[in-house]
């Protein structure tokens, strides 16, 4: 029986039908070594059952989200993100006039920990953001090849080779989008969790080589073009300033401050979405 003509005569007698969930969308920022903070937050989302929907990352985000799409846990990514270095995820190029790196083994690798190649082999709508070096805009891929999304969105001008797709130069998608808050709504969010993980420089750290120059010249770049944040339902901003950007050995750092930065957000995120914490026997978890 439709109920709504009644409801409409005598409110508050009828119950109201329950409103549809939110569709939540998970927007993941670029950040270099600081990606590990990533995995500390989804730590806490997988402990709390929160339904990603769909998902969407720029850099070292988008190969933190196609793992999310791809329903890799939050642990296993970590298992492989502590074993990573910058020998294992790239290898020095004199071919090329445009980069002093290529990532074919960061490609290789990608493929490896979300077992797909294309995005229709991943569990959930994703969108890696990367920049079209030639015209200065940004590119939200959906489809096609996995790996070579991926590869365009991390690749930093300068250090990384740029990627030719579909006719477009695609370089690391900071240059333009690093906090990709309207690509999840493209896809359909109706709330976005976005986590940034580009805080302001705070004179902390001192650059140590030729990649931390470049890293830490690019945060700056990153933190002028992020105009997104406004947009998302909440932004979790984990405490990663003295993270260096290049240094691997630091990625249990960076996922504990992901962590604390989520457990610090929780309240808010659960009553936006009309949840109730489960109880932890062991607190935050543990990084692995």
């Amino acid at each position: 029986m439709d109920w709504s003509l009644f409801r409409r005569l005598i409110p508050g007698l009828i119950p109201a039908e329950p409103a549809p969930p939110a569709l939540v969308g998970l927007t993941l920022g670029g950040g270099a070594v600081r990606g590990a903070a990533h995995l500390g937050v989804l730590s806490v989302l997988e402990r709390e059952h929160v339904p990603i929907g769909v998902v969407t990352g720029t850099s070292v985000g988008a190969l933190v989200g196609a793992g999310v799409a791809a329903c890799i846990s939050s642990e296993d990514m970590m298992a492989a993100f502590s074993k990573a270095s910058w020998s294992r995820i790239a290898l020095p190029t004199w071919a090329s006039k445009l980069s002093l790196l290529q990532t074919d083994p960061l490609g290789t690798l990608m493929e490896r920990v979300t077992n797909a190649r294309t995005f229709d082999d991943l569990r959930l709508p994703f969108a890696a953001v990367a920049c079209d070096l030639l015209t200065g805009s940004a590119v939200a891929m959906t489809t096609g090849s996995l790996r070579e999304a991926l590869m365009a969105s991390s690749a930093i001008p300068g250090l990384f080779e740029p990627i030719v797709r579909e006719g477009a130069m695609l370089v690391d998608g900071g240059l333009v989008d690093n906090l990709p808050v309207d690509a999840a709504t493209d896809l359909g969010a109706d709330y976005v969790i976005a986590v940034d993980i580009m805080p302001p420089l705070d004179g902390s750290y001192e650059p140590k080589d030729l990649r931390d120059v470049l890293l830490l010249s690019w945060n700056i770049v990153q933190r002028a073009g992020e105009v997104e944040r406004e947009r998302a339902g909440i932004v979790i901003t984990p405490k990663v300033a003295a993270v260096p950007l290049s240094d691997f050995s630091r990625v249990r750092e960076a996922y504990e401050a992901g962590v604390v930065a989520a457990e610090a957000a929780l309240p808010t995120l659960l009553a936006d979405l009309g949840m109730t914490s489960r109880p932890s026997a062991g607190g935050a978890p543990p990084a692995p």
